[in-house]
């Protein structure tokens, strides 16, 4: 396992927070999953650790889905809390899945402290913009 993703478990288990995966991917790269039940809605969490041990990407798969018919507004609501909100970004996949995300650079010292933060503050972000995405899906 990589240095960097046992920080992040070390700082999970310290926290009494479970995790629902965690294995190693074809490419080097570490997995881990975690399931959030924020205010609003429930969360997975997927953190990927890169192989050298200097940076992961924290992703929200599937937060909701946008009607065809709403893409646009809810496109303009995206850019507007992607402007708001400077820790991550929403972007709308293929299948017009709303998901979020960020990256971080880390370390074998720091991954444990700032993925643990990152969860945080995107919990926070989805909690005080979901309702609003809710809104615009049911217009």
């Amino acid at each position: 396992m990589l240095k960097t993703a046992e920080s992040f478990i070390g700082e999970l288990n310290r926290l009494q927070m479970k995790y629902k995966e965690s294995h190693e991917l074809g490419d080097g790269k570490y997995h881990i999953a975690c399931g959030v039940t924020g205010k609003t809605t429930q969360m997975d969490f997927h953190f990927i650790f890169d192989q050298d041990g200097h940076s992961v990407t924290m992703r929200v798969f599937k937060l909701f889905v946008a009607p065809v018919d709403r893409q646009l507004p809810i496109l303009e609501l995206m850019n507007r809390f992607n402007r708001e909100y400077r820790w991550v970004k929403f972007a709308m996949d293929q299948e017009n899945w709303v998901n979020l995300q960020a990256d971080a650079i880390v370390n074998e010292t720091t991954s444990g402290p700032i993925c643990m933060e990152l969860m945080l503050r995107a919990v926070k972000i989805i909690d005080d913009t979901y309702p609003t995405f809710m809104h615009e899906v049911w217009a």
